[in-house]
């Protein structure tokens, strides 16, 4: 642990001696929370419940600060966390990896029912299984509708169960709330965006790190991850506000979730394609998608899982899914399932290098414009997309047929616009940013 590390650690503890009061102050009022859940996990009380957008206090607090401490968006130990994790200080584009490749699940069940490759479902599978695992932390739908965009924390011990979590879900969602429930299990296999790894990770990282430094969170986040023993982390370019599925839906004149059979995201276009009961189709064009972000997203410094063990990110070869396989647990993991003949993989093509070079400058350039209307939001609570966006989304889908790698230029879209404009803006304003060290 470094110098600024520790004086970073000093002034989150004087904050967090106002307990749930310092959480609100630095992170709900200042529109930064993720949805995430760790702080309900956390709190030794048991005080704290979701809300419909952030966590709430619902019974006494008695100030220990665990929930502030916890939070992802208080600080976070970067560095520091990437050499515990890969021996290395520096965190390159994607995280640091082994190997890339494309991969498609073999298994039919799971492929009629996947928009992309069904890897996690196959992975999560073999572990059940084979005794690999004995819970999986995911993400379950609330509805019992074949195709359900709102997505309810899962704790999943049968393998058949699996099916019913299949295909990723971009609305809030805190699963790390499910922390308290499996520590029971010897050993969990946990599946979540980069905002939920994150959190997550800066647990277990807590853990091992401030023993000393912050005893009450370092013994309660031990109690709570020792047994989480594979991550994946699911690639995102931006989560939904809460229910804009549902609006995008009928705006197409389907009235409810149930009416839909399958979907899958057109890789052309960019579109989302949504098969329904009456063998027609809704099509909701991927510039209407981009216009409903949420706000959290916008101080998201990963967006592919940088601390887990495996990601899994959308690519433009359906029905394959891109992988990142990070460390030997996943690598090995991986091989067992391919020699199981459980996958199968192709190459991922080398081509595209040009055009994403030729994009750095633009996407550089969006720092300094407000391409989501964040600063609006902050002032009104509202967001007015600008037609630049829309402008250099649909080039970008015009040129998705060379092959480009789409999570390495998602990756610069959304860092180099979003991440740095939104820190400049909120002090701009006198918002809180969280600390990154």
């Amino acid at each position: 642990m470094n110098k600024q590390e520790l004086e970073m650690l000093s002034k989150h503890k004087q904050r967090s001696e106002n307990g749930f009061d310092a959480l609100k102050q630095f992170v709900i009022d200042q529109k930064a929370c993720n949805y995430c859940g760790a702080c309900i996990s956390v709190c030794p009380k048991g005080s704290l419940a979701m809300g419909d957008e952030s966590p709430e206090l619902v019974d006494d607090c008695n100030s220990c600060g665990v929930c502030y401490l916890a939070c992802p968006r208080t600080f976070l130990p970067m560095t520091s966390m990437q050499q515990w994790s890969f021996n290395t200080d520096e965190i390159p584009p994607l995280g640091t990896y082994i190997h890339a490749t494309l991969a498609s699940s073999n298994n039919e069940k799971i492929m009629e029912r996947s928009p992309d490759g069904g890897i996690v479902t196959t992975l999560f599978t073999y572990l059940l299984e084979n005794n690999l695992a004995d819970a999986v932390i995911t993400s379950g739908k609330q509805h019992s509708s074949h195709w359900c965009y709102h997505p309810k924390p899962r704790v999943v011990t049968n393998p058949e169960d699996l099916l019913d979590c299949i295909d990723r879900k971009y609305d809030p969602n805190p699963l790390l709330t499910l922390l308290r429930e499996t520590t029971g299990f010897k050993k969990v296999a946990f599946a979540g965006l980069a905002c939920h790894v994150l959190g997550l990770k800066k647990l277990q990282y807590a853990a091992h790190a401030y023993r000393e430094e912050l005893p009450a969170l370092a013994k309660i986040s031990d109690r709570l991850t020792r047994n989480i023993d594979f991550v994946v982390g699911i690639g995102c370019m931006c989560r939904m506000e809460k229910g804009a599925w549902d609006v995008m839906l009928n705006e197409k004149g389907v009235s409810g979730e149930d009416q839909v059979v399958k979907h899958f995201e057109e890789r052309i276009t960019g579109d989302y394609v949504f098969h329904l009961q009456d063998g027609s189709e809704a099509r909701v064009p991927h510039t209407r998608i981009i216009e409903d972000p949420h706000h959290m997203c916008f101080l998201c410094c990963d967006y592919d899982g940088y601390f887990s063990d495996l990601t899994i990110d959308r690519s433009e070869f359906q029905p394959y899914s891109t992988v990142l396989l990070r460390d030997q647990k996943a690598e090995a993991l991986f091989n067992q399932c391919l020699e199981k003949n459980l996958l199968h993989v192709r190459d991922i093509p080398n081509k595209g290098e040009d055009f994403v070079e030729d994009m750095k400058p633009m996407l550089q350039s969006l720092i300094d414009f407000d391409t989501y209307g964040y600063e609006n939001f902050l002032k009104t609570g509202r967001f007015t997309l600008d037609p630049s966006m829309q402008q250099m989304m649909s080039h970008f889908e015009e040129r998705r047929m060379r092959g480009i790698p789409e999570n390495i230029f998602l990756e610069l879209l959304k860092k180099y616009p979003q991440f740095g404009f939104a820190r400049k803006k909120r002090e701009e304003l006198g918002y809180e940013n969280l600390d990154i060290v």
